[in-house]
């Protein structure tokens, strides 16, 4: 009798969640905050899973390639399309943001000092610090970026091993078998931790928040969707992976949920790769180009970027040239790239964009307090980005089966 009765999916036990928390914030307002542990707890399990997990299935995925022809080709074709991806998700920014004069209505006197920062050395930082000097450490502080750098090296030298190689191989691949199931348990507290975040956070701000900042809200939610919909749905996997939009995006609203609750790309990895393979992506490019475009593949982030500059710029009563605007489509795409999957980290490579169209750095503090709000929109095209550029690799490898119905 319970087998027949119909399971609730992770995705309506998020929504329920959510929607409680809410419930939950507006009731109890700032004494809401009594349930923030609850979010605490469920950030700090994602984070526990995260390092070890992205380490395992990169190895795994490289190593298990062997064709060191057939890995150059994907990784080039990978990144390719991330930083196409990139520049139109932000051009779509761009565009949206000045039709709707998001700043406008409201204009900040400029201080006499203005804090500024550099842009020069957080894109040299950032380049720098994707090599580590110690491994361990870079696992034990979740630096992404290290451990994947270190992850690809381990992966050749396996494959360059050969036969050598193959208990090596066999531990990273048990890893990562174990650490998914570690992960599958993680993510039933999702709907917990999400009523804490949530009743925090509505607690605190209150609805009331999104007034001042109604119009930049709105246009990053409209530019996500429309980039959502249009360019990663209807072009790319539509168009180039041959898969229905509709089709494609029905597979995707449980990881979309899921890191519109959590707000963290990384942390959504599991949940990706099932989409992924219940849309036919094979094992070896889903386990290769998700966990990468969890860490360099940030669509959302990108028009996050270019929403918060022309808001900063109209609120503060300066007019950006379109050379001024090339120059944060530009810096933008690496402040992207550069944008660890965790929430909040948009936020900081703002400076980096901010401070190439030589704008005031007040606006990290206009926008800090909707930040919460901004990301749970803008981290929905960054892992959908992901499926979807891993959806053109997959068919260009010929190595898509579209007809697969079997779930994961």
């Amino acid at each position: 009798m319970n087998k027949s009765k119909k399971k609730i999916g992770l995705f309506t036990k998020i929504m329920i969640g959510f929607s409680l928390g809410i419930i939950a914030g507006l009731i109890l307002k700032e004494k809401a905050s009594m349930f923030a542990f609850l979010g605490t707890i469920l950030t700090n399990m994602l984070k526990m899973v995260v390092a070890p997990l992205v380490f395992c299935v990169i190895v795994v995925a490289i190593a298990n390639m062997g064709d060191g022809k057939k890995l150059g080709r994907i990784s080039v074709k990978t990144v390719s399309i991330f930083l196409v991806t990139t520049l139109l998700a932000i051009l779509v920014g761009l565009v949206i943001a000045n039709l709707m004069n998001i700043g406008s209505g409201v204009t900040i006197e400029l201080p006499s000092e203005t804090t500024t920062a550099s842009a020069d050395a957080s894109i040299t930082d950032t380049i720098v610090n994707i090599v580590p000097d110690n491994i361990f450490k870079a696992l034990s502080n979740s630096e992404l970026l290290q451990i994947i750098f270190f992850a690809l090296l381990l992966g050749f030298a396996i494959i360059k091993m050969g036969d050598k190689g193959q208990k090596l191989f066999d531990f990273f691949k048990l890893g990562q078998e174990v650490i998914t199931e570690l992960t599958s348990i993680v993510l039933e507290f999702t709907p917990i931790g999400v009523f804490g975040l949530m009743a925090n956070v509505v607690g605190n701000i209150g609805l009331e928040i999104l007034i001042p900042y109604a119009k930049a809200i709105i246009a990053l939610y409209i530019a996500c969707i429309l980039y959502l919909v249009l360019v990663q749905a209807g072009v790319v996997t539509g168009v180039f992976g041959g898969i229905s939009p509709i089709k494609f995006l029905k597979e995707m609203k449980e990881p979309m949920a899921f890191v519109f609750a959590t707000c963290s790309s990384v942390a959504n990895i599991p949940v990706n790769l099932r989409a992924a393979k219940r849309l036919g992506i094979d094992d070896d490019t889903a386990n290769f180009v998700i966990p990468l475009g969890a860490v360099v593949n940030m669509n959302g982030t990108a028009i996050y970027q270019a929403v918060a500059v022309i808001f900063t710029a109209q609120i503060f009563g300066i007019d950006l040239t379109f050379t001024d605007q090339v120059m944060v489509m530009i810096t933008a795409t690496l402040a992207a790239i550069g944008t660890a999957g965790i929430p909040g980290s948009g936020l900081v490579m703002l400076t980096i964009v901010l401070s190439a169209a030589k704008l005031p750095m007040e606006g990290l503090a206009l926008l800090a307090g909707i930040d919460r709000i901004l990301n749970m929109g803008r981290v929905v095209p960054n892992i959908v980005g992901d499926v979807a550029t891993a959806v053109i690799v997959a068919k260009s490898e010929k190595t898509l089966k579209t007809d697969r119905t079997e779930t994961v």
